[in-house]
């Protein structure tokens, strides 16, 4: 949602999306220091911190590179950034969208600057669990002025450690945030479980489901993602937490999704060799019922 064409190009998906009589939010996504300058145009990452992702390898044009270690904002740049989101946000509306989602997990830069493993700020926006909460809570502000807080939503994953984040305390720290997003008004909540075996929770983190634990906290509505089948995500509803399944996915691999959950026939198996890049093989192949 950056330049004039691809505001132009996303109105023929937002229409044909509305044609269908369905709704589609644009989720805003900053990778921060999830990045590489091999793709930026030599340019490095930007972070909350200097700190680089360690142990795994990032996918670019080039093949898997080492992560970098990214260049820290200044304030300024962050005051910027949160401009950025905002100018995002009012691009996504004229292209057509009904709303945008802050993308405030899987360890891109909202989250990094939540956390302490990627966070080692000394000024407004580091230290403290209310400091560190900051940009994420200034981003919200932005998006809900500029565009109605019916139109705005955030994705959080408090215990996925996704791209090396680790929280000292993650109970802590998602409980001043829910707490600190209650005080908005906005559409919903979209909280991902840390349920991936590839990104195994950190000993200290708690064992135990977030939906119950964190999602009971949300006042707004809460939509509870990650990993769902018919069965499961049915049973989350009866719980009476969430009001609402997010399925990845097994709806990339099933476009007919809803009918498939309907009669309970089966899905198509997906194929994750195409998920993270590619071009239409795996995104528009396959077959519906």
């Amino acid at each position: 949602m950056y330049t004039e064409e691809q505001i132009e190009a996303w109105k023929k998906i937002t229409q044909a999306v509305h044609d269908k009589g369905g709704i589609i939010f644009a989720q805003l996504w900053h990778a921060g220091r999830v990045g590489h300058s091999i793709d930026r145009k030599g340019n490095l990452p930007v972070s909350a911190s200097s700190v680089a992702i360690q142990g795994k390898q990032h996918f670019t044009s080039q093949g898997t590179k080492d992560y970098e270690a990214p260049r820290t904002l200044t304030i300024e740049e962050i005051k910027q950034t949160i401009r950025d989101y905002r100018q995002a946000a009012l691009n996504a509306i004229e292209a057509g969208f009904d709303g945008v989602e802050l993308h405030a997990g899987n360890g891109y830069l909202p989250e990094q600057f939540l956390a302490e493993s990627a966070n080692q700020r000394k000024d407004q926006y580091g230290g403290s669990i209310e400091n560190k909460s900051k940009f994420i809570l200034e981003i919200m502000e932005e998006l809900i002025e500029a565009v109605g807080g019916e139109r705005v939503g955030i994705k959080i994953s408090p215990l996925h450690s996704y791209a090396d984040i680790v929280h000292e305390n993650p109970t802590e720290t998602y409980t001043y945030l829910i707490s600190e997003l209650n005080k908005l008004t906005f559409a919903f909540v979209e909280l991902m479980r840390g349920n991936n075996p590839a990104f195994p929770r950190p000993s200290h983190y708690p064992d135990t489901d977030e939906i119950t634990l964190l999602g009971s906290l949300v006042k707004t509505t809460l939509i509870a993602n990650s990993g769902y089948t018919r069965e499961t995500g049915e049973a989350e509803l009866e719980k009476g937490i969430a009001k609402l399944i997010s399925y990845g996915t097994l709806f990339l691999a099933n476009p007919d999704l809803p009918k498939r959950f309907e009669l309970n026939s089966e899905f198509n198996t997906v194929d994750k060799e195409t998920m993270y890049g590619g071009r239409e093989k795996g995104y528009t192949d396959y077959p519906f019922l």
